[in-house]
């Protein structure tokens, strides 16, 4: 009987970690899909496009149209920096540098939002940052673009055996020149 409910009891755990899996690929699967790419994108953006599209609430269309660029380039650059990331490209200091951009565009993007016109001395310096910020993230952007288009450097785990055999070469080397035949008098001068 003991043997019974120790095959009913692994059965039930195996056909439950099957459903696990397959609850946590289908998962994955949605998270993925183009569907739920669409729908972060439209409620990402949505509310500036509501923005720009109903006349009444609009004051100041030039600043609405910075906006709205300052939102794509910025998730053009998270963009190409996670591609980057996943495929292991050089990308120096840019994933580091994201979140302080990301709080940049923001602070930009809300001063746009206060403004009640472009023609305030105010009003343009801001859209002269918003510009200047726009500039900075494209650039960066074209950067990790370029950075994509490189050829792929050899793998690191052959650079790491050359650099594993230097060093053995090196220890070798240390290890011959305390054992050979000068090693034995260093001591004895310095002992008279």
């Amino acid at each position: 009987m003991l043997e019974f409910l120790t095959v009913i009891a692994v059965a039930g755990l195996l056909v439950l970690g099957l459903l696990t899996a397959a609850a946590w690929l289908l998962f994955q699967r949605l998270r993925r899909s183009r569907l739920t790419t669409t729908a972060r994108t439209v409620v990402a953006v949505g509310p500036l496009i509501l923005a720009t599209c109903r006349p009444a609430t609009v004051r100041n269309p030039v600043a609405t149209l910075r906006m709205l660029r300052l939102t794509r380039a910025q998730r053009e650059l998270r963009r190409r920096v996670g591609d980057g990331v996943r495929t292991g490209a050089y990308l120096g200091d840019v994933p580091a540098m994201l979140p302080r951009l990301q709080a940049e565009t923001d602070r930009i993007r809300i001063g746009l939002g206060r403004q009640p016109g472009a023609a305030t001395p105010a009003g343009r310096q801001l859209l002269a940052a918003a510009d200047r910020h726009l500039a900075t993230l494209t650039d960066l952007s074209d950067a990790a673009a370029a950075t994509l288009a490189l050829p792929a450097a050899e793998g690191t785990l052959s650079q790491e055996a050359e650099e594993a055999a230097h060093g053995l070469r090196l220890y070798a080397a240390a290890y011959a020149e305390l054992t050979g035949p000068t090693a034995s008098t260093v001591p004895q001068r310095m002992a008279g």
